[in-house]
């Protein structure tokens, strides 16, 4: 991303954190950016194009873990464990986001590109976590919500700290994962069980 490109979207992020989405006029992010409004507009000529790079930054900002996370650890309930505390990290940094995202419903249309992001990529960290459980529609339909920032939050709304969402989750969680795992048994290539 040229050097202009990526000023007028750090504006931008910079303008809907503060004030919202109607403030992301031309004029506004041209003077934001330091460019001329022409500049804005040659680089940004749609809406819909800026508002996934602004999305994408967003992410990128709030460094959503990746597989790595995961390094050595073997059991699945071990790795969904990490994958949980590593999300709680990141709704801590995107807690305003979050704010941001599901208080205006234009943001919800305006962002729908990135939160396909978001969504492939939180569903590519359940499924590495459930390792030869990700097959199991069941499995990963509990984990992702149970993990997922819909419950966090509600959880926050209703007075548990962060931390205390995640232990109490988890707590709910992993007992059902182990056992969901022993009714599974051990299963040998695409899924059968040998």
């Amino acid at each position: 991303m040229s050097r202009t490109r990526a000023a007028i979207v750090r504006a931008a992020v910079d303008l809907i954190r503060a004030r919202g989405l109607a403030a992301m006029t031309v004029p506004a992010l041209a003077r934001a950016a330091d460019v001329a409004p022409a500049t804005v507009r040659s680089h940004f000529p749609e809406q819909a194009d800026l508002l996934a790079e602004v999305g994408e930054m967003i992410l990128h900002d709030l460094a959503l873990p990746d597989e790595g996370i995961f390094g050595d650890v073997g059991s699945t309930t071990e790795r969904v464990a990490r994958l949980a505390r590593e999300l709680v990290e990141f709704y801590g940094r995107g807690q305003a986001w979050w704010l941001i995202l599901t208080g205006d419903p234009a943001m919800a249309v305006a962002f729908e590109r990135s939160a396909g992001t978001y969504e492939a990529r939180f569903d590519a960290l359940v499924r590495a976590a459930l390792g030869r459980m990700a097959d199991d529609a069941i499995a990963f339909a509990i984990v992702a919500s149970v993990i997922g920032p819909p419950l966090h939050y509600a959880l926050i709304a209703r007075g548990l700290t962060p931390d205390q969402a995640v232990r109490d989750s988890l707590a709910m969680l992993l007992p059902w994962l182990e056992a969901r795992e022993r009714e599974r048994g051990p299963r040998t290539g695409r899924g059968r069980k040998s």
